[in-house]
């Protein structure tokens, strides 16, 4: 590198890093503004709910009860004032969960018996068109109907919407983690006391609740070091009924994670019945050294555990207990563990995603690409694949429902990867990848190229108007983003129209005059209309990168534009 290429360089990468910046700031912008916007609503933690609309579920409904508990549950009453069944919100508990762009949030309808009679979408930030179709969808919308609580909370299969995947597997997602969760009981309130402890563990000084799962206890010492756990079998066996009423126990385990030992806590069984059993020293020992998975997959038959002499359904209901608490909890802990490896959750259309994403970065960064038998085999794959089967596209729909609520590493890990390649390969390399090997509305674009003998020739004046238009778009997709706008983004762009079972008609309308225009006119849609394109470009590393151009001046100004709109709101 000869001395005046050196500063040239340094400049290049000075001035590409700020590219960068301005990026990210933009994003940085969109996000803090939706955290504000959604912090200026905690003050109303749920969506009113409209009593007409309840009616499909309990037809006899005349009002709704305002929030109580910790499990926010809303009563529906009649008429009269007697109760008819209850009603959850997944949000804010499941906000976390994105589909293909933002979360939804569901109401569950339960009956008095805790089994659900319905869902209903109060609100989304997902796509529009993909929310109404899983709506419209009754099997789906239906698929919970008849479930206890208990049952759906140990869900761990999804069934999803064909041409919604990704919403319709937030929405089941959000439900069972709403669900899965942490819940107290209604009938066994009193936390537990240090005397309870002292009933196992005779050096007990304190015991502290866990924070997430708050059937669990820790029991710690004088010193305050944890000397043991227990685990209430409350709520998880509260429908299960012994002689004439459910028992509470407390399972407690030692630091290896075995069990020392059970005790029984209140009870509204017969109390000469629960008394046998607290007086029964074999009975209370009988499950010590099983550890939470053992006990779990407990065959109380196989098992030879028999009830204790004179409280046999008190007994044996106890020990019924005693299982579905520690499966509830193993349930619980598997949740939360796949909620920390998301690839492992990864649907095999994700794979496929990754698989077919290495391929295009193959070919697009080696001589591959000038092979053009191979290169027309793989445009062929993302139009099939990545396009009509699985919609995997980078919108700016996507893009700001990401900044907003985060990225859903778990439900889309595809489409992840296909945004990280997308934005890292142009900024550290010369190539846009995306636009050229991997986006399937370029591909079908390419096919069409040079179909035609004849050629539209545009004038001049023809060209910057139109090479205007995605900096237009991409300033209304700042104004919507930070203003909270309710227009839907899909609505600017064709990509939504390849999943053609959900697609709106603005969008397809553009997919077909983009696509009818690139027979006359090369590549036109990507040219002229695509803003998440001009995007791509504007961070792509080039010789020309030293130089501050118009891109540059309009970058700082949508910079400034976004903190205005700050500033304002």
């Amino acid at each position: 590198m000869t001395a005046t290429e050196r500063p040239r360089r340094l400049r290049r990468m000075s001035l590409h890093a700020l590219r960068v910046l301005l990026f990210v700031v933009v994003i940085g912008l969109i996000h803090l503004q939706h955290g504000r916007m959604t912090a200026r609503q905690q003050n109303q933690p749920s969506i009113p709910v409209d009593v007409d609309r309840l009616r499909s579920f309990f037809p006899e409904a005349d009002s709704v009860t305002d929030e109580t508990g910790s499990q926010r549950r809303r009563e529906v009453v009649d008429a009269s004032g007697q109760p008819v069944g209850y009603i959850l919100q997944t949000s804010p508990d499941s906000d976390h969960l994105i589909g293909f762009s933002g979360p939804t949030n569901t109401l569950i309808a339960f009956d008095r018996d805790d089994r659900i009679v319905g869902i209903d979408v109060l609100s989304s930030g997902d796509t529009r068109d993909h929310v109404a179709h899983v709506v419209q969808d009754e099997r789906f919308m239906s698929s919970f109907t008849g479930l206890s609580w208990q049952e759906v909370a140990r869900q761990t299969d999804v069934d999803a919407v064909s041409g919604a995947t990704l919403t319709s597997l937030a929405i089941q997602e959000s439900i069972i983690h709403r669900l899965s969760g942490s819940r107290t009981s209604l009938r066994f309130t009193n936390p537990l006391t240090v005397d309870d402890a002292l009933a196992v563990f005779g050096s007990a000084h304190s015991v502290v609740q866990d924070e997430d799962l708050l059937s669990l206890w820790y029991v710690k010492d004088e010193r305050d070091e944890e000397i043991g756990s227990i685990l209430r079998t409350s709520p998880a066996a509260d429908n299960i009924i012994g002689y004439q009423g459910p028992t509470e126990t407390r399972i407690c385990f030692d630091l290896g994670g075995r069990i020392v030992g059970i005790a029984i806590g209140k009870s509204y069984d017969n109390e000469e019945y629960v008394t046998y059993v607290r007086e029964d020293d074999y009975f209370l020992t009988l499950f010590n050294d099983l550890t939470m998975d053992e006990l779990a997959s407990l065959d109380l038959r196989e098992a030879e555990v028999e009830g204790v002499s004179g409280a046999t359904m008190t007994s044996m209901a106890i020990a019924d207990g005693l299982i579905a608490a520690a499966e509830q909890q193993r349930q619980t802990l598997e949740v939360a563990a796949q909620s920390t490896t998301p690839i492992l959750n990864w649907p095999l259309r994700d794979f496929g995603t990754a698989a077919v994403i290495l391929a295009g970065l193959i070919i697009g960064l080696t001589s591959l690409r000038a092979n053009k038998p191979l290169r027309v085999c793989f445009q062929l794959i993302l139009i099939g694949y990545l396009g009509l089967t699985n919609g995997d596209m980078i919108s700016q729909a996507m893009i700001v429902g990401w900044a907003q609520n985060g990225v859903p590493w778990s439900s889309a890990g595809g489409l992840v990867i296909l945004t990280c390649a997308a934005f890292l390969v142009p900024i550290t390399t010369r190539r846009n990848v995306y636009c050229t090997h991997l986006c399937p509305h370029g591909a079908a674009q390419h096919m069409l190229k040079d179909r035609l003998r004849w050629r539209l020739r545009l004038p001049p004046w023809t060209v910057r108007g139109l090479k205007a238009v995605p900096s237009l778009l991409l300033i209304w997709c700042v104004i919507v983003a930070m203003a909270s706008l309710s227009f839907s983004l899909v609505d600017i762009e064709p990509f939504d129209a390849w999943v053609f079972r959900v697609a709106g008609w603005a969008t397809i309308t553009i997919a077909i005059v983009g696509l009818v225009a690139s027979l006359f006119v090369p590549m036109a849609y990507c040219r002229y209309g695509c803003p998440t394109g001009a995007m791509l470009s504007f961070l792509r590393y080039n010789s020309r990168s030293d130089r501050w151009s118009r891109r540059d001046s309009f970058a700082l100004l949508l910079v400034g534009f976004a903190a205005v709109l700050w500033i304002a709101t």
